[in-house]
């Protein structure tokens, strides 16, 4: 991006913005599908599982009226007034209650609790008599099949995942928008980098440009100490995360220590010269040691 002044301004990373799109799909993602799980598919099929184990407790109630010739104990036993309480009674002493009518109540009344429906309204029978109401879950499930029954953790979980999707998504949009609106400017005439705060890097005040983790994407700038606002400083870049800045400090860093191909043929140069000079003194050699021979002679 290119300002009237003719200085230029960054961009985000197109690479690192998909990057970060993507996340932020699957997270948001993640977390919708969590919260759908939490408020509508795991209670509707509890309530179902709570309804056939209301079903059962009513089905065993009329089987012990049954066999005990008693018409009453449907009508009597089946209302709990305080499911709260009963169902703390009978979880006191689980093994006291593996059969019958007292088994088949605690399972009902779980089947409850695991949706929030544990109250006295959803167990008194006061809507419906328990031999109507028995009636009525005959037409349902006498043909359905058995649903299954929730754990105590079902629902409580994807609350949990709901608030780790939604919150690292909303991490990902807040890194995304910060990114965006922190902006590195750049003048080609001076290449001077100017800092999100202000501050103006020029070549002549670059100290050493550290790139021990370039292949992270990761530079930084040390700055020399006598320079305003940020003498003395290393300063750290992401260069995936904001377009154009490699660009900008690999030509800083060209015009402070030159490239690294000038580097390579100096080297180049300086390896000559000594071959050259080896050379030179290993032929002087010979002919230094035929001259002290003939004065010897």
């Amino acid at each position: 991006m290119t300002t009237d002044q003719g200085v230029l301004t960054s961009t985000i990373g197109v690479r690192w913005l998909r990057k970060m799109g993507v996340f932020a799909v699957v997270l948001l993602g993640f977390g919708s599908w969590a919260l759908y799980d939490a408020v509508w598919k795991y209670p509707d099929r509890g309530r179902r599982h709570a309804e056939w184990a209301e079903w059962q407790y009513l089905s065993v109630l009329e089987e012990e009226s049954r066999a005990g010739r008693d018409p009453g104990i449907l009508t009597r036993n089946a209302p709990v007034l305080d499911p709260v309480a009963e169902l703390e009674r009978l979880n006191a002493n689980p093994s006291a209650n593996t059969s019958g009518s007292a088994f088949a109540r605690r399972e009902w009344l779980t089947a409850l609790s695991r949706v929030g429906d544990l109250t006295p309204d959803n167990t008194g029978f006061s809507q419906m008599a328990p031999r109507q109401r028995k009636d009525a879950l005959d037409t349902i499930w006498q043909t359905a099949s058995q649903p299954s029954p929730l754990k105590a953790y079902d629902i409580p979980s994807q609350w949990l995942m709901m608030v780790i999707g939604y919150g690292l998504g909303a991490w990902v949009v807040f890194l995304v928008g910060k990114v965006a609106i922190t902006k590195y400017r750049w003048e080609p005439g001076t290449k001077t980098l100017i800092m999100p705060s202000g501050a103006r890097i020029a070549p002549a005040d670059l100290k050493e440009v550290d790139k021990r983790k370039w292949d992270k994407f990761i530079v930084y700038l040390v700055i020399k100490p006598e320079v305003d606002r940020v003498g003395g400083q290393s300063l750290r870049f992401d260069t995936y995360r904001h377009g154009l800045v490699e660009e900008w400090i690999l030509e800083m860093e060209r015009e402070a220590f030159g490239s690294e191909e000038d580097g390579g043929e100096e080297a180049s140069k300086t390896e000559a010269s000594a071959s050259a000079s080896n050379e030179s003194d290993a032929s002087e050699t010979p002919t230094s040691q035929a001259a002290d021979t003939d004065s010897d002679r």
